[in-house]
């Protein structure tokens, strides 16, 4: 049997879809690039904007044909969406076979039996409201397929803050944390297949371990108590993590960043807004000011630290001067990058239900405002570091140009640059430099940045930093 999993939105979602397809490996599955090809798809969700929704309805009718000349597959649309608007997803619709929610997808298989034996649809959304209860469907099961360079693992599932514009508590449930244990057991299995750096994972990483110690006989451990025990994990050369609430950021959390070599330099601080008064109106738990402390004491003791974050323009009531407040707010702290979005009303939360909704269109002019600011600043910021040198992390070929390798930098950055190129790496003239060698991907190289870029940076390799194998060959 084959199967096809359709990913929107977070890294959550990924790590989930990564799940499912373990689960299914482990049962004799194999996985398929295109659902034409499938005999179960699952379009794995995402609810928090408007717009990951609606790709997944024209989606959806894009696979009517499909599916209505192969009567035998099996179409199943499961994550936050689903938990979200299971009704509305039957009704427009109704040739999908299973909606499951956030705390279903373990049960793909099952789920696939029942619509094969024609008890459709298979609506399954029960969330349990106890965390202790979430952690016992949250399974571990080592990976069945290839094992990636860079792996993401979650450590917490749910959020217990209920921002009042956010839809994630309702469709993820409360804060539940996996055992120090398990979460060590995954990442000392997918380093010994070959992983060189984990991003762990939560709706609030911040919050792992805080429901664990209100459980009797639980394993307490704290956030920063668990990058120490991973760091020591031989094999493993970064850890990061994502994403994280102002709030919860405390000096325990920074001094592990200080002072844990392999904690990477970087850290995803979603500011959301820059004004008190609409802070609170969104329930986020910190001021302004505070939030200016945060970003200083991390800067103060974690150099070259770059800092991203989320900026939501257009909440309900937001005024221009709330505007331009926050514009001069994001001035001041220059992030490196940011991911910015107008407000979309969720149904089912509190700001969805206010009256003081701005139009689409001052929602659209001030999102314009923010990108083109932030864009200055993240292009600024990049100019300022042509020339340093930094560890890479080598993915493999890059995306975009010919014959060239792409990595990240310890603070997220990507780079792109020739295996053996131009800088620190000059052939002699008429001969050219050899392809790259296969063991480049996977190693950690010295790049010098040599052009700064919205997306990042080119640069240049140290041949002298190359594996022995990944060397030129002399030229005479």
């Amino acid at each position: 049997m084959k199967y096809c999993i359709i990913t929107f939105g977070c890294q959550m979602n990924e790590a989930d879809s990564d799940l499912m397809a373990s689960l299914l490996g482990r049962a004799g599955w194999q996985a398929c690039e295109a659902y034409e090809e499938a005999d179960l798809v699952v379009l794995n969700t995402c609810s928090v904007r408007e717009r990951p929704e609606h790709k997944v309805f024209s989606l959806l009718g894009e696979m009517r044909p499909w599916k209505q000349s192969h009567p035998g597959a099996v179409l199943a649309v499961s994550g936050c969406m689903a938990q979200r608007a299971a009704q509305e997803i039957v009704r427009r619709a109704p040739h999908v076979d299973i909606v499951m929610g956030t705390g279903a997808f373990h049960r793909v298989e099952e789920y696939f039996e029942r619509a094969r034996e024609g008890r459709r649809p298979v609506v399954a959304l029960d969330m349990d409201e106890d965390p202790s209860a979430a952690r016992a469907r949250q399974p571990y099961v080592g990976a069945q397929h290839a094992v990636p360079l860079r792996a993401f693992v979650p450590v917490i599932r749910g959020c217990s803050n209920f921002c009042s514009y956010c839809i994630v508590p309702y469709v993820r449930g409360p804060e539940a944390s996996r055992s120090p244990s398990e979460i060590r057991r995954e990442v000392e299995s997918l380093v010994a297949r070959g992983t060189r750096e984990v991003t762990l994972l939560g709706q609030n990483v911040l919050a792992y371990g805080r429901d664990l110690a209100r459980v009797p006989q639980a394993s307490a451990c704290t956030f920063p108590q668990l990058l120490l025990d991973l760091s020591r994990i031989e094999g493993l050369w970064r850890i990061r993590f994502t994403t994280c609430h102002p709030r919860d950021v405390d000096p325990g959390v920074i001094s592990a960043m200080a002072e844990i070599d392999k904690v990477c330099e970087h850290i995803h601080l979603p500011i959301q807004a820059g004004t008190d008064r609409l802070l609170r109106e969104m329930n986020r738990g910190y001021t302004a000011d505070r939030y200016l402390e945060v970003v200083g004491e991390l800067r103060a003791r974690v150099p070259g630290i770059a800092i991203t974050t989320d900026i939501m323009v257009g909440f309900p009531g937001e005024s221009e001067d709330d505007f331009e407040k926050s514009l001069r707010l994001y001035e001041k702290i220059r992030f490196d990058g940011a991911f910015m979005f107008a407000y979309s009303p969720r149904p089912g939360t509190k700001a969805a239900a206010l009256d003081n909704q701005l139009p689409r269109s001052v929602r659209l002019e001030r999102l314009a405002r923010v990108i083109e600011m932030q864009n200055r600043i993240t292009i600024e910021k990049n100019e300022a570091a042509v020339g340093e040198e930094v560890e890479l992390l080598v993915d493999g070929p890059a995306a975009r140009g010919e014959g060239l390798l792409a990595g990240r930098a310890r603070n997220n950055k990507q780079v792109i640059f020739p295996a053996l190129g131009s800088g620190f790496v000059k052939p002699a003239a008429g001969f050219t430099n050899p392809a790259p060698s296969p063991s480049l991907p996977g190693s950690l190289v010295t790049v010098r940045l040599t052009e700064a870029h919205l997306w990042g940076f080119s640069g240049e390799l140290d041949a002298g930093e190359l594996p022995e194998a990944s060397k030129p060959a002399p030229l005479f």
